[in-house]
């Protein structure tokens, strides 16, 4: 059996940010992974999955949380990279954003924006948009080094990953969960427990048979395309596509439009295929290196969640990220650990289980 003040379950961005606000706010925690270790992930290693933020299409507590994220991230990747020496990639690789993303625009929303020609802005791009925004403020850093560096910097402050190990369920006794099942059987016992594993938290809350939440996760299809050098500089968004450049010059294609549009998954292949070329037309000469189907970054249809469990008093839950953990897990983390410290709640987040009808 294995003992701990606070139990984090997530090993993630979102776990592992989790657990370093913890830490600094000088609580004591275990980090305890989702996943099996040896289990391949759902997006390829070194895949950059950055989700523009385009705040005039999202609620205003999602645009709350993004820019308290971005204040705390100017401090910690200072202080990660100074503390462990991982150079985090960091790089303002600019954001422009065409259709009607665009064009919907308020004036209220366009401060740090600038109005541009997409084709000038991007010459690679075949745009009949007249009219396009661009943020150069938009940035990115490298996930695999981020989590490195956290780790590293979790190590230092004697906080614990279980890598040997993995989350398979909760128990629950009453309104309390006194402790959490590993693989093989070993128990934790904890006086709380944060899930913080995003898709993985409803395979673990169904093993421990408690109700699931109320987080839509849809399902989106990524292209990874291998040309050799970078085709654009910027990321690019438009009505149902997402380019993301790579650091290492690939380029990661994401389908942003209905989930439910196509009939089958080679049509939507083929559909995606010609969409892609349409926009950057050089990407045709290039083979396609790999497809796969992924959570959608961003939310859609749903809302971050931070709080207790409904019914129980030491579960928590810290959810919502939607494949897009950066944007908003400092904020996030940061509020959790100044609440489990006395300080104020947030009824904004609070937790939503999904109507099992």
């Amino acid at each position: 059996m294995i003992r701990a003040d606070l139990v984090v379950v997530g090993a993630g961005p979102v776990g592992l940010s989790t657990a370093f606000a913890l830490a600094e706010s000088g609580l004591s925690c275990l980090v305890v992974p989702a996943l099996p270790a040896d289990r391949e992930p759902m997006v390829p290693a070194g895949v950059e999955m950055t989700a523009p933020a385009v705040a005039w299409r999202q609620g205003h507590l999602l645009n709350r949380l993004q820019e308290r994220s971005r204040r705390l991230w100017v401090d910690w990747m200072v202080r990660l990279a100074q503390e462990t020496g991982v150079d985090l990639g960091y790089s303002r690789a600019g954001l422009l954003v065409i259709g009607d993303a665009a064009d919907s625009a308020p004036d209220e929303n366009l401060a740090g924006w600038e109005t541009v020609m997409p084709a000038r802005c991007e010459p690679r791009l075949s745009c009949s948009e007249i009219h396009g925004l661009f943020n150069v403020q938009f940035s990115q850093v490298r996930h695999d080094r981020l989590i490195h560096s956290l780790r590293l910097a979790l190590r230092s402050r004697a906080i614990e990953v279980l890598d040997e190990h993995y989350a398979t369920a909760l128990e629950v006794t009453g309104n309390v969960v006194p402790n959490l099942v590993l693989d093989g059987g070993e128990q934790v016992v904890a006086d709380a427990f944060i899930l913080a594993a995003e898709a993985e938290n409803a395979a673990l809350l169904y093993e421990s048979g408690l109700d699931g939440l109320d987080l839509p996760i849809p399902q989106a299809h990524h292209l990874l395309f291998n040309p050799g050098s970078r085709l654009l500089s910027h990321v690019v968004c438009s009505d149902d596509l997402v380019l993301v450049p790579q650091p290492d010059g690939r380029l990661l294609a994401i389908d942003t439009g209905p989930e439910d549009r196509y009939g089958s998954e080679d049509e939507a292949l083929d559909v995606l295929l010609t969409c892609v070329a349409n926009r950057l037309p050089a990407l045709s000469r290039f083979d396609l290196q790999r497809h796969w189907l992924a959570p959608l970054p961003g939310p859609s249809g749903g809302r971050p969640m931070l709080g207790l469990y409904p019914h129980l008093r030491n579960l928590w839950i810290n959810a919502g990220h939607y494949r897009n953990g950066l944007d908003i897990s400092p904020a996030m983390a940061e509020l959790l650990a100044e609440h489990l410290q006395g300080g104020p709640g947030f009824p904004e987040l609070a937790v939503g289980l999904r109507d099992p009808d």
